[in-house]
């Protein structure tokens, strides 16, 4: 899986006045670039039934092309010669992630998830937050949709991009068949291609 480093700390920021502004953040590092990033960011916002909205954003640190913000703080993937290999970073802003009136806790363990991989081929400039979020919106037992690798080559052409994503589903009152879970993921690939051009490579 790689190296993954994570803190928890005060942080102080200038706010105009003689004091700081004191804020608990939580920042990471990862080994494996923004997939990996994005997908620690999705759990910590998933552990309290958040979903992330992610915008194009920068960062002096993070890749001018692979930066994402979002209401609660910034995930993207380092900058080339930072360190050696693909790395990817978050830093969020724990006070900003409340806890929901209607958190609600599920059995997981009675009706277990039926686990796939999907890899879509898409414009260059489609972001993952963009794909995660139709998905979710158009399939209500999609549980998780946490990308972990992103290609780009000649097998899937210029200005386009292949993102593979681990995606959970499953339902909190019964055990779905795999029918179900194929229906499930054929109207996530419909949904995509209608709304981002995306081609379904596995």
């Amino acid at each position: 899986e790689g190296v993954a480093l994570f803190e928890i700390a005060r942080v102080y920021l200038p706010d105009g006045g003689e004091l700081p502004r004191e804020e608990q953040h939580v920042a990471g590092i990862v080994e494996g670039g923004f997939p990996r990033a994005k997908g620690a960011v999705e759990t910590i916002l998933g552990s309290v039934q958040l979903q992330g909205s992610y915008r194009r954003g920068s960062h002096d640190l993070l890749h001018p092309g692979k930066t994402a913000v979002t209401d609660h703080g910034v995930v993207g993937e380092l900058r080339p010669g930072i360190l050696e290999g693909s790395w990817g970073a978050f830093e969020l802003d724990l006070g900003s992630i409340e806890l929901s009136d209607h958190l609600r806790y599920e059995d997981l363990i009675t009706f277990p998830p039926i686990k796939q991989d999907l890899a879509f081929s898409v414009p260059d400039d489609v972001l993952v937050g963009d794909l995660a979020e139709a998905a979710h919106a158009a399939v209500p037992e999609l549980r998780k949709m946490v990308p972990f690798d992103v290609y780009r080559g000649e097998q899937v052409g210029d200005g386009r991009k292949s993102i593979a994503f681990r995606v959970e589903f499953r339902s909190p009152e019964r055990t779905l068949t795999d029918e179900e879970a194929a229906a499930q993921r054929d109207k996530i690939v419909n949904v995509l291609k209608l709304e981002f051009g995306a081609e379904l490579r596995s």
